[in-house]
């Protein structure tokens, strides 16, 4: 009985590689539904105007510097700057500045931010084969595709034991879009995916620092170096994601492969929610409460205590009580309650170097108890806010804004993007390109208006 128990697995997770494989060389973007399609095309624009936003973040500046240090000029190009690198590091800057202000995209199932990695993959290898549109943008969901189902395989133990997903599978997801744009068979893909999963690492501790985006980076710089070591003929295992020793086997305590069973039939880009705050997902929902409470609090003195009552994974991301740094403050489930209630908003500055260490902020944030309820969606909250008159003051998030069951308009995107994009010429004409980008020519046309001279200081 333990043998058939063992063969039925082995069955299971037998040619998984070669099954993903099969999908991305394949995968044509006629085959794509149109509601895919659309959350594409927005998971597409988001990063675009995330990378020209965070142009000259000090991590960007960094990165770009040791570029240079380390003789990596070449032709692809960085969003938002003038610099040219040779197509990993172009894609490591463009996937660490999409992810640097955590205002990227998120597949809550297995807590991954698929776009950050996968966009700038897509992008380095355009600028080799320059496909037209339609060729990128089915790598970039061939890439989401894959990276999101991996991630639910090994999810959750993989997450709870500090893997940090969009760094583990981010690179497998950013070799299959590197591959699929390159043009390569079934044969090169699945070479493409081992010598990017040999590579797969990161982990939750680097939360709240700078390499936390490095990690993403490294996984676009993964994607498309893989895939450009499989196009001349570099090889790897046939079974690297589900073989005895492969990375499921190391990083997993087991592994769900029947989640790849519908893999083309099912889309879970359409899953991809963006971000309106610059923090971790799982306290968007403390976000909005805390707006919504400004109307009945005057400022954050009339407030004795704050209760949170939240999802258990909120503190295994969100667990920063006393932030002293920006970064840090993005981990700061109460950092976000105080900024929704005091500033009314959650973008860049609200998680600033200089706002973690406003005393009204750190004041409020002192103020704040969690309590946890595994019964509430990921996405949800409720919050009690006592005043020191007694007088209680309640509410409930049911979905929070952002989420799937509440997603961003186009609105909302096109004016996140503008706004982020707005030290360039046109930044309206940013939005009108990236959020096109399987109508245009090849990828010139996005680099054209993404980093124009006024862009570059």
């Amino acid at each position: 009985m333990v043998r058939c128990h063992g063969e039925r697995r082995k069955r299971m997770s037998s040619n998984v590689t070669a099954r993903i494989a099969a999908f991305v060389s394949g995968l044509q973007w006629a085959d794509v539904p149109e509601s895919a399609r659309e959350a594409a095309r927005r998971t597409a624009a988001n990063v675009v105007g995330l990378s020209v936003g965070a142009a000259h973040a000090p991590a960007s500046k960094a990165a770009l510097a040791t570029a240079a240090d380390l003789g990596q000029r070449g032709d692809a190009r960085v969003l938002g700057r003038r610099e040219r690198l040779t197509p990993p590091w172009a894609a490591l800057v463009n996937g660490l500045t999409a992810h640097v202000e955590d205002f990227d995209d998120t597949y809550l199932a297995c807590i991954l931010h698929p776009g950050a990695p996968i966009v700038p993959a897509a992008l380095a290898a355009g600028e080799i084969a320059r496909p037209g549109g339609e060729d990128l943008m089915a790598g970039v969901v061939a890439g989401v595709e894959v990276a999101s189902r991996l991630g639910d395989a090994l999810w959750p133990s993989h997450f709870d034991r500090g893997w940090h997903v969009t760094a583990t599978t981010g690179p497998v997801g950013a070799a299959c879009a590197a591959a699929r744009i390159l043009g390569m068979d079934a044969g090169g893909t699945a070479a493409a995916i081992a010598i990017a999963a040999t590579q797969a690492a990161g982990h939750t501790e680097q939360l709240g620092s700078m390499t936390k985006s490095f990690q993403v980076g490294r996984a676009a710089a993964i994607g498309i170096e893989a895939a450009l070591l499989a196009s001349e003929g570099f090889t790897g295992p046939a079974e690297p994601l589900a073989g005895r020793r492969g990375m499921a086997a190391l990083m997993a305590a087991d592994a769900d492969w029947s989640v790849m069973a519908d893999l083309g039939s099912r889309w879970l880009i359409e899953l991809n929610a963006l971000k309106p705050y610059s923090c971790g997902i799982v306290s968007h929902p403390v976000i909005d409460a805390g707006r919504s409470l400004r109307a009945d609090v005057a400022d954050g003195g009339e407030i004795a205590d704050v209760l949170l009552e939240v999802h258990p994974r909120v503190l295994d991301v969100m667990g920063v009580a006393d932030p002293a740094t920006g970064l840090q403050s993005k981990f700061s489930v109460h950092h976000c309650f105080a900024v929704g209630l005091l500033r009314g908003a959650g973008g860049p500055p609200e998680f600033s170097d200089e706002c973690a260490i406003d005393p009204a902020v750190q004041e409020l944030r002192r103020k704040v108890r969690t309590e946890l309820d595994p019964s509430l969606p990921a996405d949800s909250c409720r919050v009690t806010v006592t005043l020191t008159s007694g007088e209680k003051l309640a509410r409930t998030v049911e979905h929070a804004t952002g989420s799937v069951s509440a997603p961003m308009t186009t609105e909302q995107l096109q004016d996140k993007v503008v706004r982020l994009a707005h030290h360039l010429d046109d930044p309206t004409q940013l939005w009108t390109v990236a959020s096109n980008l399987d109508r245009v020519s090849d990828v010139s046309e996005l680099f054209a208006v993404a980093g124009s001279p006024s862009a570059v200081v």
